[in-house]
């Protein structure tokens, strides 16, 4: 009896290794779709730019702030500060078509539809520019923090 329980004790832990490990090798799996190289300089003509910050904290990731206002046309950067990977994603579900495609076209190295690049390191950042996008409230998350609850909410004005 002490042994079949002991035996379930190291099977229990080795399927929490497994997962853990599964789990590891699907960001490693993504990253490989990260940029590589410096990201273009902003045109000083270009619109200004919203910062959203993408952290954690123990547990907690977040995007801060969580909800960003914009102008038609404006950009919001964001800015991985830690808790790396992150990215910025819009369920295609949630959009009108339309928006889709304006975002789409805005979303540059998108690792699927309307998902930015995984952002891997502290600084590195991603721009969306929100040109042609319809006023609106349009929710956004952070693939590899989905599970945490990672998302945020643009409005467009």
């Amino acid at each position: 009896m002490n042994g079949t329980v002991q035996n379930l004790s190291l099977l229990r832990a080795a399927r929490g290794r497994m997962a853990a490990a599964a789990g590891a090798a699907a960001i490693l799996a993504l990253s490989a779709f990260a940029p590589r190289g410096a990201a273009p300089a902003n045109d000083p003509d270009d619109p200004p730019a919203h910062v959203v910050r993408m952290t954690m904290t123990g547990t907690t990731a977040r995007f801060e702030p969580a909800t960003v206002t914009v102008r038609a046309g404006e950009r919001v950067r964001f800015v991985v500060v830690s808790g790396a990977p992150h990215n910025v994603s819009f369920d295609p579900a949630k959009l009108p078509a339309d928006v889709r495609r304006a975002l789409a076209a805005a979303m540059p190295n998108p690792i699927q539809p309307l998902s930015g690049p995984l952002l891997l390191n502290a600084g590195d950042s991603y721009t969306i520019s929100f040109a042609g996008v319809k006023p609106g409230r349009y929710e956004f998350f952070c693939m590899p923090h989905v599970g945490m609850a990672m998302k945020g909410t643009v409005v467009v004005r």
